[in-house]
């Protein structure tokens, strides 16, 4: 835990043109975060610009109505963003999941700020503000918005509250604190509708994503007499239903629904033939650990990292690790 609230307030305070990023498959955290920080910043008089390197998911599209995230896969260069004067990277601290912004922090290296809750890091910057304990980095945007004493709005709260919302699995990981519903009640009293962004983020799923759903479920197989599941999502998969790359998203949590699972993986095939994976554990299981032997990172309760292929080879070695870490962990236990 990093927290120093003078030095970030004070930075924040000097910037005239910030531009934010954030990791690459943006979910509603990264977004959220992002969003909420422009709202904030703009509030004290800076000029923010929002740039990812992929493109907004086409089902989190909702919560950017003003169409305010820029992408580098779309119109922007590089060399359009010269003139920030600060760079602040939400939800993440590895140099991997920046995707092509990595090399627009390196070109600003003096000029990157981090302000993330994940365990995990490299060494982005020398300037870093995490706090580990938060449920979400919305969480820290709020309290940032909070000592700069900038106003909620609808416009700030929306966006937080979705991160909040979605990075708490729906108020319901152990991260959570009475707090947690403190701070997501005065966001719905500045303007969150909870009922609109449940039904953005859960009420919208294609008919392909139904499909997919199915597929991964009935694929999933268990170990450890049930206590660990793995999962799996092939390209083949894919392009047969017609799905898009993002209805993978949280098909993880979906297999947690099974009685008994303390731990949980599912290896997702990416188009150009590197595996994405993700963990999920319930129990002694450090799942920051287990990604970051494949260089990867996150929380302990919740990881992932990105593979290299052919995709057989990688999930051989996603359940060894998987299986040693189990066995470690027991082995503690006892």
């Amino acid at each position: 835990m990093r927290l120093d609230w003078s030095s970030l307030l004070d930075l924040l305070r000097r910037a005239e043109r910030a531009v934010l990023t954030s990791h690459v498959r943006p979910d509603c955290d990264a977004l959220g975060s992002e969003l909420g920080l422009a709202g904030v910043l703009e509030a004290i008089g800076c000029d923010v610009r929002i740039v990812n390197a992929q493109a907004t998911p086409a089902n989190l599209r909702w919560i950017d109505p003003e169409g305010r995230i820029e992408s580098l896969a779309e119109r922007v260069r590089p060399a359009d963003l010269a003139d920030r004067d600060l760079l602040v990277v939400l939800d993440t601290s590895a140099w991997a999941q920046l995707g092509a912004m990595g090399d627009v922090a390196r070109s600003m290296r003096d000029r990157v700020v981090v302000i993330d809750h994940h365990v995990s890091e490299d060494d982005l910057s020398d300037r870093w503000f995490k706090d580990t304990s938060a449920e979400a980095t919305a969480r820290i945007v709020y309290e940032i918005a909070l000592r700069l004493r900038v106003p909620l709005t609808e416009r700030i709260a929306t966006p937080l509250y979705a991160g909040l919302s979605t990075d708490t699995g729906g108020f319901r990981f152990p991260s959570v604190s009475g707090e947690s519903f403190r701070v997501a009640a005065r966001l719905v009293d500045a303007g969150a509708s909870p009922s609109t962004i449940y039904r953005e983020l859960f009420e919208q799923d294609t008919l392909a994503r139904l499909h997919l759903v199915g597929r991964t479920l009935a694929g999933a197989t268990t170990t450890r007499g049930g206590r660990v599941i793995t999962s799996t999502v092939r390209q083949r998969d894919v392009r047969e239903i017609g799905a898009q790359p993002s209805d993978t998203e949280d098909l993880i949590n979906l297999t947690l629904a099974v009685k008994g699972t303390e731990l949980a993986a599912i290896l997702i095939e990416q188009p150009d033939g590197r595996v994405k994976v993700s963990f999920r554990s319930r129990g002694a299981v450090d799942c920051s650990a287990l990604a970051g032997s494949f260089g990867g990172g996150g929380h302990r309760a919740a990881a992932g990292a990105i593979l290299d292929g052919p995709f057989d080879a990688a999930k051989l070695r996603v359940d060894e690790a998987v299986d040693e870490a189990w066995q470690a962990a027991a082995a503690v236990a006892v």
